[in-house]
């Protein structure tokens, strides 16, 4: 079957038009879907809007290997390693989160050590952390990617780091057993 000019100039409208849409599919999963606006919960911690006493438990969860989860249904699916109900631990965790610092630690080739997602569950709403500790030669530090309330998308997370760590690593570590 042979298509006239015209016909071949519609075929490829409608080409380009699906591609058009399939592109803005992706773009809306990928970075608009499961991002909230407002501050992260570290400035959220650090302007006193939120405190140990408004956080209901921190849960520990495991995070998947190779990707990061986008949605409720995968990040309920994952793996709980703890669940953190004590106030005097939600305390000490957040106590110790009010040191961090926006940006990237600059580390020359570092090795990942340690990571963990943390589900911190107020009253009304949730936030998700990405929590990873980093070590080279020099130095090591733990870095958190610490998303808007109730935001599910990784992609909208503001990265924050801490140098000075070893009591939240511990508490973590230690409600993992």
């Amino acid at each position: 079957m042979v298509l006239s000019p015209a016909q071949n100039r519609l075929l490829n409208i409608a080409a380009l038009i699906f591609a058009a849409f399939g592109l803005a599919w992706v773009v809306y999963l990928q970075a608009i879907r499961g991002t909230t606006s407002g501050p992260d919960f570290i400035q959220v911690i650090k302007s006193g809007e939120i405190t140990a006493d408004s956080v209901t438990s921190i849960e520990v969860v495991e995070p998947p290997p190779g990707y990061s989860a986008f949605t409720a249904s995968e990040y309920e699916r994952l793996t709980r390693l703890a669940t953190i109900t004590d106030q005097t631990t939600i305390k000490e965790i957040l106590t110790a989160l009010l040191g961090a610092r926006p940006g990237q630690y600059s580390q020359n080739h570092p090795g990942l050590q340690y990571h963990v997602y943390l589900k911190v569950n107020c009253q009304a709403d949730f936030f998700w952390l990405n929590v990873k500790e980093y070590q080279d030669a020099k130095s090591a530090v733990l870095q958190v990617e610490a998303n808007n309330r109730n935001a599910l998308n990784p992609n909208g997370a503001t990265l924050y780091y801490l140098q000075n760590y070893a009591e939240v690593l511990s508490l973590l570590q230690q409600k993992e057993k």
